[in-house]
């Protein structure tokens, strides 16, 4: 902060009058599984139904039913088909990190913890039993970084063993489970 009030002090006020839970990744809660800024969950809702937002009350959300009930079905139907315990994105960000722990070198410390030296130079903690890295990457999202893809491997386990539950397909599936119902047309 003091290196930002120098080079832009505008900046180091707008951000000093926000708590820093708000931008800042390092004071993040771990509890959300979510290492993102921004949120465009509302976005994508609201560009979905634009069309049905200029309807009365009643074809509103009979739009917005048929919109939900849609991609309720159609998720479970995608779930139905994962090749792997995760979703397809999740796969490729964790295949992306088996690359990145090849960089890695873990050295045990005892009780599943372990000091991860980077080619770079850098060095990270890693705690298998609490699903921590001091990068904080695993803390903030749930997935295993390439610091602790390491250590699972010295381990000879599954990395998917460490995912958190929420990416597992059979989360996905007991949240698209529940069946939005046909509703009749006005008329009936």
């Amino acid at each position: 902060m003091e290196k930002m009030k120098n080079l832009h002090e505008k900046a180091w006020e707008w951000l000093n009058d926000r708590p820093a839970n708000n931008w800042s990744r390092s004071r993040f809660n771990t509890q959300y599984k979510c290492d993102v800024l921004l949120n465009n969950l509302c976005e994508s809702f609201n560009s979905a139904i634009v069309v049905a937002r200029n309807k009365p009350i009643l074809g509103l959300l009979d739009n917005i039913n048929m919109y939900i009930m849609l991609r309720m079905a159609n998720r479970r139907a995608a779930g139905r088909n994962w090749k792997h315990l995760v979703g397809p994105r999740i796969f490729k960000i964790i295949e992306k990190s088996k690359v990145e722990s090849t960089y890695c070198i873990p050295k045990m410390a005892g009780d599943k913890e372990y000091l991860v030296q980077h080619l770079s130079g850098r060095q990270f903690v890693v705690k298998l039993k609490e699903s921590t890295c001091s990068c904080r990457r695993w803390d903030l999202c749930g997935i295993p970084c390439s610091h602790a893809i390491a250590c699972i491997f010295t381990r000879d386990e599954s990395v998917y063993t460490y995912v958190h539950d929420c990416y597992k397909k059979e989360a996905y599936l007991n949240s698209y489970d529940p069946m939005i119902h046909l509703v009749p047309g006005m008329d009936l």
